[in-house]
């Protein structure tokens, strides 16, 4: 299920460069601080041995914007969206959102505009364009130094492939039949993408890839979001 959230800016909406955290934290907020579900989400989330999935995603601010001083700055309008294969998640979003409308930093908003969505997959491959930078990584047993990849990377498919299985275990219960494949088609270096989070450089990439897959773990992963950190603003894409 989605959710797109969008709503018009009448004062600058001033915000860090690095604002993935904040849009994160809007949305644990809004799924119910105090509620149980929302503990369990942000403490624990979906477990597969060491690994923990919140099976959320959502994408970068949209709408027209300058940067200056280290400050992405918005005038006009700004959007997002939201998805989750979790009904529960989406819908305590939208409830608590209408009710309470949105903050940034103190810069609050009420007039939001909020679209429920229910879109699914049904192709076995499709093109997709990152509307979040895909962020696929390893970390090394011996030194714990994080190694990210980028699409040209021979590992780099294979570590995604990996990442499905765990995520889909995870939530599911039950390991998939068969793989999905990302196959980059249009990635240049200039969708090379950069930020920090909690203060830690974390990088991925936007571009056009083709995926290959069944149905429904495509529609899974669209729900979830491809590759690593989620959560934390990466892997959401749109059909091309």
């Amino acid at each position: 299920m989605q959710l797109r959230i969008s709503h018009e800016v009448k004062e600058p909406l001033v915000l860090p460069l690095n604002y993935q955290y904040f849009i994160q934290s809007i949305i644990y907020r809004n799924i119910g601080s105090e509620t149980e579900y929302s503990a369990f989400l942000h403490d624990k989330g979906y477990s597969f041995m060491d690994r923990q999935y919140r099976m959320f995603v959502f994408s970068l601010l949209e709408g027209k914007y300058e940067i200056s001083q280290g400050k992405i700055i918005f005038r006009d309008y700004v959007s997002f969206e939201v998805r989750s294969p979790e009904v529960n998640i989406v819908r305590l979003l939208k409830e608590n959102l209408e009710q309470n409308g949105i903050n940034y930093l103190g810069q609050h908003y009420d007039n939001i505009q909020l679209e429920l969505l229910d879109r699914t997959i049904t192709s076995d491959t499709i093109k997709i364009r990152m509307k979040s930078p895909i962020c696929v990584y390893s970390t090394e047993e011996e030194t714990k130094k994080t190694i990210y990849f980028s699409p040209n990377d021979e590992d780099f498919a294979g570590i995604v492939g990996d990442n499905f299985i765990r995520k889909y275990y995870a939530y599911k219960g039950i390991v998939p039949e068969t793989d999905i494949l990302l196959r980059p088609i249009r990635v240049t270096q200039k969708d090379k993408f950069v930020t920090k989070y909690k203060g830690i450089y974390v990088s991925g990439w936007k571009g056009i890839y083709e995926l290959h897959g069944e149905p429904k773990y495509l529609d899974f992963l669209y729900q979830t979001g491809i590759g690593s950190k989620n959560a934390q603003g990466f892997g959401l894409f749109d059909i091309v």
